[in-house]
């Protein structure tokens, strides 16, 4: 490596295998004689060191080195600077610092020279600026056109009109989660209840590990292609080859989506569902699915698609996995309330903050649970309560937990689920409801800030949802006062859920269905 010493050489190389080996506070030790022995000074090396803090979950120290190697432009190594623009924007976005993060993952599309990989750095941006507390129509449609215009500078050529004939019609799922994951929860009620004497289902599998609900979908549908690794274009020519008459993207801009496959129109009707809560940005796309309660226009915010509505609920949830018991309500034995939110911290902006501080002033000696893998390292720990102070709530009143797998039984320790805004929860939410916590949201005028909204009027308790802070904090504040509503709500919730159109598999595929044969014969 040019600028550095063989010495220098030997360490980052025993540094880095250490690293990939999951050793990560022994390669920590190992930068640490690289940087004595003059490796300091060499971009690629304190690159590395920022990818042992990100392995560490030492999110503070990887912000540090990454904003130092931004800052001397990586004098020695320009090449590296999208790779670390990009990472910023994920630091930033794991400790809920959304502007940034979204200015960062642009900063890393205008120095990256492949067009893929801008694409990939363009949805993280438009995926971080869900999180912004103050957008307007004009913000997204700016947003969403670069990355149209993105794709435009591609050489992308839609295929020819084909007037295919088959006896049922071919549905087509797009995702790089089947695997155990939010989206193959909600995605299974349309593999395995659907119509087979009207339609074919084909899954296009782009994950690139497998389980056991990997497994299942395998079996339950009808043609299984796995797409991991494959270009885009080639994603597509399978896709039309195959015939689909509906193409659903289920990953809109989250992390490993294929939505560049659908600008080349590989299908007759395509749709984008389940997965992202915006739209996609796309001419190519027909149709955003929705329902009637986060879906009250046909036209909506800047949605390039027309969205559709499904009577009922557009999120319909399979469990896959092992659910504990609902518990004791946790006042009970504490005393005291406890309100909580397990949802992705980089959800949670100041304004939620501050409306959660004033939550907790008007219900005595309540307590405030949070939950995410920042707080597993003590300076990110320090910098939430720091945070969390600013904003008006007493660092003695919030109890923060590191992410753990045992986090279902954890709702145990939880009496009423806060929601975020403007980036409401959804699997979060139906799991909170399941394991008997209220829920309280605040919803918007968009799609994606009414999912809340619409699964608490689908199980029933539309009275927990408020348009304004004002009222969400008198709804939280008045449940939280009234612990004997919240102990009965426990011993209900799971049944008024089962009950609800949140479960009923086999009304929510023939509803779908019927969306996708109206959308074809359009």
């Amino acid at each position: 490596m040019a600028n550095m010493t063989k010495e220098c050489w030997d360490l980052y190389m025993s540094a880095h295998e250490l690293w990939k080996q999951g050793k990560f506070t022994e390669a920590e030790t190992v930068l640490g004689e690289l940087y004595s022995a003059g490796g300091f000074a060499v971009s690629k090396a304190r690159l590395l060191g920022a990818y042992v803090k990100r392995s560490l979950g030492e999110v503070l120290g990887e912000i540090d080195i990454l904003s130092e190697l931004a800052g001397n432009g990586c004098r020695d190594d320009v090449g590296l600077l999208p790779a670390v623009y990009s990472l910023l924007g994920q630091a930033y976005s794991v400790i809920g610092q959304s502007a940034k993060a979204v200015e960062m993952f642009l900063q890393s599309v205008d120095t990256e020279d492949d067009w893929q990989q801008k694409l990939v750095e363009y949805s993280n941006a438009i995926f971080a600026a869900a999180a912004l507390p103050a957008t307007d129509r004009e913000f997204w449609q700016s947003l969403y056109a670069g990355y149209e215009d993105l794709l435009a500078a591609g050489t992308i050529k839609p295929f020819a009109v084909k007037n295919w004939q088959h006896n049922k019609l071919r549905v087509g799922y797009l995702s790089a989660d089947y695997h155990q994951h939010p989206v193959s929860a909600l995605l299974w009620a349309l593999v395995d209840k659907a119509d087979r004497h009207t339609f074919s289902v084909y899954c296009y599998a782009g994950n690139t590990s497998a389980d056991t609900v990997t497994r299942q979908f395998q079996a339950g549908c009808d043609v299984w292609r796995p797409v991991a690794g494959m270009l885009h274009q080639d994603i597509a020519r399978q896709i039309y080859e195959d015939e689909i008459d509906i193409l659903v993207d289920l990953g809109g801009h989250t992390s490993g989506n294929m939505l560049p496959v659908l600008a080349y129109k590989p299908a007759k009707v395509q749709m984008s569902a389940i997965g992202w809560v915006g739209s996609t940005g796309m001419s190519s796309v027909d149709y955003v699915l929705g329902d009637e309660y986060c879906t009250p226009a046909l036209r909506q915010d800047a949605y390039v698609e027309r969205l559709l509505a499904i009577k009922g609920s557009h999120f319909c949830f399979h469990i896959f996995k092992d659910m504990p018991p609902v518990s004791e309500a946790p006042y009970r034995k504490n005393g005291y309330i406890t309100y909580g939110c397990f949802n992705n911290f980089s959800k949670v902006t100041d304004d939620m903050l501050v409306a959660w501080g004033k939550i907790l002033a008007q219900v005595p000696n309540s307590r405030l649970l949070l939950k995410h893998k920042l707080f597993g390292d003590a300076a990110g720990r320090q910098y939430t309560l720091d945070r969390l102070a600013g904003c008006g709530i007493d660092r003695h009143r919030v109890e923060l937990r590191n992410f753990s797998q045992d986090y279902l039984t954890q709702y145990g320790d939880m009496d009423i689920a806060l929601d975020t805004f403007p980036y409401t929860g959804g699997m979060t939410t139906f799991e909170a409801m399941y394991m008997g916590v209220p829920v309280v949201s605040l919803y918007g005028a968009s799609r994606g800030q009414r999912f809340g909204y619409s699964m608490l009027m689908n199980v029933g308790l539309g009275d927990m949802a408020a348009d304004n802070v004002t009222e969400y904090i008198e709804i939280a504040s008045a449940l939280g006062r009234t612990p004997e509503l919240v102990s009965e709500l426990r011993s209900q919730l799971r049944t008024m859920v089962e009950n609800s159109p949140l479960m009923d598999e086999a009304g929510y595929a023939r509803a779908m269905e019927r969306i996708y044969v109206e959308a074809v014969a359009e």
